[in-house]
């Protein structure tokens, strides 16, 4: 009646849950027999997302930044959250035609196009509720031409607001035991994977990158699950992260032995 489609699998060989923490909620909550399996499945239906807004800027006119990665942080007009923004024609330069939605252009078309951004706001509940009119002049009249002065001159030709409330995995305090495993322990047809996954023995160097960990957890969750159903596939490779480089090294050993001393007076 409410539009929603519901639908059992039968019959299958494994299954990777590779969903954010509102989607473990619903699957976990609406299959009471995950539940009576394991417990693993019940914790993680307990764990909270932080809301997201991700907005799209079309340019009249390309500009100039030092690095095409930057952050915002610290500027009343994010009313709480944290920002970052991307510029995506330098990052993306040999697919510009795709960033703009056209098929193949001439260098003269390509030449007369701007800049387009890609702006992330985490921990967005307080901007959620303003207007797309209202967060784009927010980015063009203050916090860009606060980052980079050339952004005041520049008109916007295209723009797109995307709201995700509670969808992006918190890390929140006293979570990380509810976190679920890779691997759950008497279920060998279910794995899981995603950032928020604690994948053990497998832990990837790209502990602290979201991005990146939900990637190799998810190439790390197929490899055992065609293990655990006598699958035969070559399995996927996850390249490691290179070491620290020795200066790196130095300094965390020096840290690790000045703290054995020093009072942390900033977490009395």
């Amino acid at each position: 009646a409410d539009g929603s489609i519901s639908e059992t699998l039968e019959e299958v060989d494994g299954v990777i849950m590779a969903l954010g923490c509102n989607g473990l909620r619903q699957v976990i909550r609406n299959s009471p027999q995950l539940a009576r399996r394991s417990k693993t499945f019940s914790y993680a239906s307990t764990l909270n997302g932080i809301d997201v807004m991700s907005v799209r800027l079309w340019l009249d006119r390309k500009i100039e930044t030092r690095t095409p990665a930057n952050v915002f942080a610290r500027f009343e007009e994010l009313r709480g959250a944290g920002g970052t923004f991307f510029m995506l024609d330098q990052l993306q330069a040999e697919n510009e035609d795709a960033l703009w939605g056209t098929g193949e252009s001439s260098e003269e078309e390509k030449g007369e196009r701007g800049s387009v951004l890609a702006c992330d706001f985490y921990n967005a509940g307080a901007l959620l509720s303003l207007s797309d009119e209202d967060i784009v002049n927010t980015l063009m009249k203050d916090l860009l031409p606060s980052a980079v002065p050339a952004f005041a001159d520049a008109k916007v030709i295209d723009s797109w607001v995307g709201r995700y409330a509670n969808t992006v995995s918190w890390f929140s305090p006293g979570s990380f035991d509810r976190r679920p495993p890779l691997e759950v322990e008497d279920v060998s047809n279910i794995k899981f994977a995603g950032d928020i996954v604690r994948m053990g023995e497998r832990e990837h160097g790209a502990k602290g990158l979201c991005q990146e960990r939900a990637y190799v957890s998810g190439i790390e969750a197929a490899n055992a699950l065609m293990k655990s159903c006598d699958a035969i596939s070559k399995e996927g490779v996850v390249l490691p992260v290179r070491d620290d480089e020795e200066q790196f090294k130095l300094g965390v050993q020096l840290n690790k032995k000045v703290m054995q001393f020093l009072p942390r007076f900033w977490v009395r």
